[in-house]
């Protein structure tokens, strides 16, 4: 394989830091709204932390095991984000079949890294999940803001859309140095719009939910005790 060129330490810790920040605020929000697409957010975060760390550790004592690692760990961030857009748009619960999804960066890392001898093919459909992933993750909010009007949404939309682009620099320039610091300092600023669409969205949603029950408590003050009921239903 070629040589890869050891990034400056600060620009990743940051990242790290960053990514680790949105993916506790991710949990906190399930276990405080217990909507499971929070969850699955934050676990895709906390899978890019890890591969972060891996890949850095690997340039610097060059140690196989860790980029095997980090690609491993890559694709689950992919499969995070795309499931956590899965559930978000459609309620999707989890099975015991999609265990095949996670083994499957294991299964493939390993081929392409200890057998093939090619950095060049992990990482590239490690990317190309990834990116896919996000992408998918930009449709599923673009098609919220549509039916909804949500503006929180058409941001996310075009904040995924923009980061499923930048995946796509990775094996080509941030994997030999030529990013170094700039790619990860993208990833930050995509990290951080990410965060605020998030709170956003929520901010959003509990505005529109004070806002149905205000009308909700009018239309029973101003209909009759039998038609209540009827009221309710209507609105």
């Amino acid at each position: 394989m070629e040589p890869i060129a050891p990034p400056s330490p600060g620009a990743p810790l940051l990242q790290a830091i960053v990514t680790l920040g949105l993916a506790l605020l991710l949990s906190h929000l399930h276990r405080t709204q217990g909507k499971a697409h929070f969850r699955w957010w934050a676990v895709a975060l906390l899978a890019r932390v890890l591969s972060v760390a891996c890949i850095v550790t690997f340039m610097v004592t060059e140690v196989w095991a860790f980029l095997f690692l980090h690609q491993v760990f890559l694709g689950w961030t992919a499969l995070g984000l795309l499931f956590a857009s899965e559930v978000f748009a459609r309620q999707l619960a989890w099975d015991r079949r999609f265990w095949w999804l996670v083994a499957f960066p294991v299964a493939w890392s390993a081929v392409a890294i200890f057998v093939l001898d090619s950095f060049a093919l992990a990482a590239g459909l490690a990317v190309v999940f990834l990116s896919l992933a996000t992408l998918r993750a930009s449709v599923v909010f673009l098609r919220y803001r549509r039916r909804t009007g949500s503006a929180a949404a058409g941001f996310l939309s075009a904040v995924m859309l923009l980061w499923a682009l930048h995946h796509l620099d990775y094996p080509l320039l941030r994997a030999r140095g030529a990013w170094d610091p700039w790619g990860y300092y993208l990833d930050i600023l995509f990290v951080l719009a990410m965060g605020a669409g998030v709170l956003l969205l929520v901010i959003e949603e509990q505005r529109e939910g004070l806002r149905t029950l205000t009308a909700l408590s009018g239309d029973l003050r101003a209909a009759p005790e039998e038609d209540s009921a009827d009221a309710l239903l209507q609105r």
